[in-house]
């Protein structure tokens, strides 16, 4: 900002001139009782997607009314040694969103009790309802287990 150019003011006047046209359009949220739940997450994991670094893909999508309203799509932080600790990892970043967008809905004065979060993964769905320690497990960092404290 403190040495725009030309081509500085063309790009913010193209941006003002696509802001213009699209004032019309949006997203539109309808209610439905019928519904129930109102806010709904979606959790899956790509195990050692990245090629070059071998680091797991994460991704969650949260929905409100079926429309979305929350996503990301990152690389893994560390390396999951294993598909369920990938799994097990991005739950636990998912739950972090939802705790979050549950409170930002009870701002909005949307009443809800719980958000749904799904996942496709058996073992790391196991691995969440079950408290015993496992041999196997123990190499997950203990900040992967939050999850398990909000499930209780």
């Amino acid at each position: 900002m403190h040495d725009s150019g030309k081509g500085h003011w063309q790009t913010v006047k193209w941006i003002l001139w696509y802001i213009h046209g699209i004032t019309n359009i949006g997203l539109k949220f309808e209610g439905d009782d019928r519904l129930g739940q109102n806010l709904v997450g979606y959790v899956d994991s790509d195990y050692a997607g990245d090629l070059d670094k071998r680091r797991s893909i994460a991704g969650y999508m949260f929905t409100l009314v079926k429309g979305p309203i929350s996503w990301r799509s990152t690389l893994q932080s560390t390396v999951a040694l294993s598909t369920t600790e990938a799994e097990y990892m991005t739950v636990t970043e998912a739950f972090k969103d939802a705790i979050w967008l549950h409170e930002l809905i009870e701002d909005l004065r949307i009443v809800q009790k719980h958000v749904d979060v799904h996942c496709d993964s058996q073992s790391a769905i196991c691995l969440i309802k079950n408290q015993v320690y496992h041999s196997r497990t123990k190499h997950i960092d203990v900040q992967f287990h939050f999850v398990r404290e909000i499930m209780d």
